[in-house]
């Protein structure tokens, strides 16, 4: 055993602490195609004080950490070889509910859909749903990544309902943001822009290089009265656009996809397709709904069966996105997604969507002999812009497939965020294709990486701050 083992062995007890070739060879990679790194050893905390002690022990070692949570990401991380993998899974107390000032208090390892069970049973939900992996997911590593969730387009971002955050920084202390900075007045969470410059934002999106979130205090609601659905078909992706646009300006939904490329929709007739979910009070919805409707109409959209966005939305099957089952897309061979997205402007999805269909015709030999299959190119629209996405799907075990698909990741990247985009997250594997585009927030972002963490501690290379070490095959 390591002195470095024996010291993690000591912060939190032997049985939460592996060296052994299996345990640190299934932490090696997320859902995404970059393969990373051995770590010389896991390491499980329960409590923040045991996170920090295995900060400080980072640095004694001069070892890196590499943040885990449930490991749900389609980009890929990078874990550098030897490094501690500090898998926070075990931190998942729904700590604290309070309907006074409308917010729970969860250690950073709860998972989204298991924290709103809780609230559930109480009649509340959290501020939104969640990411796409709501059911593994965790909250803190959803802050920390700033996920992309659903109901975008009326409760917006992960990181816009967080209220707290207790932090450890790469040093070991351990702070606190907004009201619950004032620990005088007993660290009050209610209030996130108190006590002078927002911090909480400094951690909410960075990945873990600046601090280990370790509780999230997080807003919640109500859960509304009723849920309508709509669902139509249009003959263009410009019609679709437009319709969605003139939703957003009336603020009719709370979750609105865009479904666009890949599997057909399964006996239906159109080139976009729109999925509506509306939340509210009864009398509202019904309201709303009625707009939508009109909207949808004025553009020349198709009513279809909104049993397919029901599916989707209450019953989580994302496969009804296209009323089909997930079997179309990935059939009997292990297929991994190189997954490109960017945030762009609503009508600037017409050209984006334009240069992806493009792009697969003028390469349809390539596609063929490597076996892509586009799973998507669909998108979330937010309140005022749109979120695309690509699921674009290879043959894992193929290496020059696994190849041609990291390429294709890096033209979809550099057209969208050359042309009018910025990345939803963006990890190692996309930092170098966007960092360098930011200027002087770039040179910013490394400013504070040097001060806040001079050892290179934590998450290193993740978003390109410092020097990279890359897992190529």
């Amino acid at each position: 055993m390591s002195d470095l083992t024996k010291r993690l062995s000591a912060i939190c007890g032997p049985g939460y602490v592996s060296d052994r070739l299996v345990d640190r060879l299934c932490h090696t990679r997320d859902c995404g195609p970059t393969p990373g790194g051995v770590p010389a050893v896991v390491v499980r905390p329960r409590t923040t004080e045991q996170v920090s002690e295995i900060v400080r022990a980072a640095n004694d070692f001069k070892v890196p950490i590499f943040v885990w949570g449930r490991s749900s990401t389609f980009i890929g991380h990078g874990i550098r070889e030897g490094c501690i993998l500090m898998g926070l899974d075990l931190m998942n107390a729904v700590e604290k509910m309070d309907f006074d000032n409308q917010v729970v208090t969860v250690q950073t390892g709860a998972i989204w859909h298991a924290v709103d069970v809780e609230l559930n049973k109480r009649g509340w939900e959290l501020a939104v749903p969640g990411s796409g992996g709501m059911f593994v997911c965790t909250v803190g590593g959803s802050v920390a990544y700033n996920s992309v969730p659903h109901g975008l387009a009326e409760y917006g971002m992960t990181g816009d309902n967080v209220v707290a955050l207790e932090v450890v920084l790469p040093d070991g202390q351990v702070i606190y943001t907004g009201s619950a900075a004032n620990r005088a007045a007993g660290g009050l969470a209610f209030e996130r822009n108190a006590n002078g410059p927002d911090l909480a934002g400094l951690f909410i999106g960075s990945c873990g290089v600046f601090g280990v979130v370790t509780r999230v205090t997080y807003r919640i609601r109500q859960k509304p009265d009723t849920e309508r659905f709509a669902f139509y078909g249009f003959d263009s992706v410009d019609a679709a656009v437009d319709a969605s646009q003139a939703l957003q300006r009336r603020r009719v939904p709370t979750h609105l996809v865009q479904v666009y490329g890949g599997q057909q929709p399964l006996g239906l007739e159109g080139e976009a397709f729109l999925h509506i979910i509306i939340r509210d009070g009864k009398i509202a919805a019904d309201e709303r709904l009625a707009v939508a409707h009109s909207i949808c109409g004025a553009f020349n959209g198709v009513r279809l069966d909104e049993k397919a966005t029901e599916q989707y939305w209450v019953h989580h099957m994302y496969s009804w996105l296209r009323n089909t089952p997930p079997e179309v897309y990935y059939s009997d061979r292990p297929y991994t997604c190189p997954e490109a997205t960017a945030f762009i402007p609503t009508q600037c999805v017409k050209d984006a969507l334009r240069y992806l269909k493009n792009y697969e015709v003028e390469h349809a030999d390539e596609f063929a002999r490597h076996g892509i299959r586009i799973k998507a190119y669909d998108v979330y629209y937010s309140r005022n812009a749109a979120f695309i996405w690509i699921d674009t799907l290879y043959p894992e075990l193929d290496t020059e497939a696994w190849q041609y698909g990291i390429k294709m990741r890096a033209d979809y990247s550099e057209y969208l965020w050359g042309s009018y985009g910025s990345p939803g997250g963006i990890l190692a594997p996309l930092a170098e294709y966007i960092m360098p585009k930011l200027g002087g927030s770039y040179e910013l972002m490394k400013v504070l990486k040097r001060t806040l963490d001079p050892n290179g501690i934590l998450n290193p290379g993740i978003l390109g701050l410092s020097e990279e070490t890359n897992h190529e095959r």
